[in-house]
């Protein structure tokens, strides 16, 4: 079988490597309409090369126009394996980037990480907050609730941002655990800039990246699992990327990508931009 990988793949060897790109393909905290979030790290990967590689050894580079990292696509692996890897790789000095899947592997991802017992920032890009604890656990929509029990996750230097769909209970959640929220309003009322420094003052040292694609405007983004409208645009999201990146990211995940939805393949394509810029301007 040959497998494919991002265009931005430049060794064959993962001891090398500073960044190890992951698919995950796997749907099963899924709850919408909408399916087919378990081919987006394959999608994805396919339109990068498509349109990111103008011919042999000459790929498009992010906007610093420097790309001197190492990257190591290791394939997709079942659900139940993530947070061992992830544990093991972040241990090996390893910068995991994931690619899903619903958002429910996002809980996986981060048990990984509480087992390195250091205290561990969100930034949790979203239209909603994934704040649901009454009804059914480890789904999509119960993911900030799941990771509550992780003793290394702390909450409150923690932030969601691009909220606009919440439900009762979560607001009621994020309340009582004192997690911030930047609504997408806010972008528009305060500035990037300014949203960027309250993110900046909130955050710790170790700051882990979790992206539900419909954080994004579905005109910018059509092919998500669940679309609202009113959402942050792609150069927004960009520009945030690259200035949380700048801190310093120990890991980061994009999901809910459902290219059966999508409108040639423009979610897929920023999914694949994204990653890259966040790599490239990554402190770390």
């Amino acid at each position: 079988m040959i497998y494919i990988k991002l265009a931005w793949c430049n060794t064959n060897d993962i001891n090398s490597a500073n960044y190890v790109v992951l698919g995950v393909n796997d749907e099963s905290g899924n709850r919408s309409y909408r399916g087919g979030s378990s081919r987006a790290p394959d999608k994805i990967r396919s339109v990068s090369i498509q349109r990111a590689v103008y011919e042999k050894n000459r790929k498009a580079l992010p906007q610093s126009g420097v790309l001197n990292k190492k990257i190591f696509d290791y394939g997709n692996i079942r659900k139940s394996k993530i947070s061992s890897f992830i544990e093991k790789s972040a241990k090996n000095g390893k910068i995991p980037v994931v690619i899903g899947g619903d958002h429910s592997i996002t809980t996986e991802i981060l048990r990984g990480f509480d087992k390195l017992n250091k205290p561990i920032s969100i930034v949790y890009f979203d239209s909603h907050p994934d704040f649901i604890c009454s009804s059914n656990k480890k789904y999509y929509g119960s993911v900030v609730c799941d990771i509550q029990e992780y003793e290394n996750i702390k909450f409150k230097s923690s932030i969601e941002v691009g909220i606009r769909a919440p439900e009762q209970e979560e607001l009621k959640n994020i309340r009582k655990k004192y997690l911030k929220t930047i609504k997408s309003v806010d972008v528009i009322e305060k500035g990037i800039k300014d949203v960027f420094n309250d993110i900046k003052r909130r955050v710790g040292n170790n700051i882990y990246v979790t992206i539900d694609m419909d954080v994004v405007d579905p005109s910018f983004a059509p092919g998500v699992s669940t679309p609202v409208p009113g959402g942050i645009t792609s150069n927004e999201i960009i520009y945030l990327l690259k200035k949380i990146s700048s801190l310093g990211i120990i890991g980061m995940d994009i999901v809910e990508v459902t290219p059966k939805y999508d409108v040639n393949d423009m979610t897929s394509h920023l999914a694949a931009k994204m990653i890259i810029e966040a790599i490239a301007s990554n402190s770390r």
